[in-house]
């Protein structure tokens, strides 16, 4: 496997993993599930994450290893 396709890997793997880390932070300091703000920011985490999730998908379809958990239909 060529260099650059490892270091995709791990990048978007830790991009993934700071998404929902920033979520779970989110959630830690969340108090007041009635204010709007809490629902537009969760909105975005999510955004995020499962943005996060597809470069990561994409990374390692494009290195070959495939999954049942991520291949659709599968």
């Amino acid at each position: 496997m060529a260099d650059d396709t490892l270091i995709r890997i791990r990048e978007t793997a830790g991009a993934y993993a700071e998404a929902v880390r920033r979520t779970q932070r989110f959630f830690e300091r969340l108090d007041d599930t009635t204010d709007p703000s809490v629902l537009v920011e969760y909105a975005t985490l999510v955004r995020e994450e499962e943005a996060a999730l597809a470069d990561r998908v994409d990374a390692l379809t494009a290195a070959g290893l495939r999954a049942a958990s991520f291949d659709a239909g599968e």
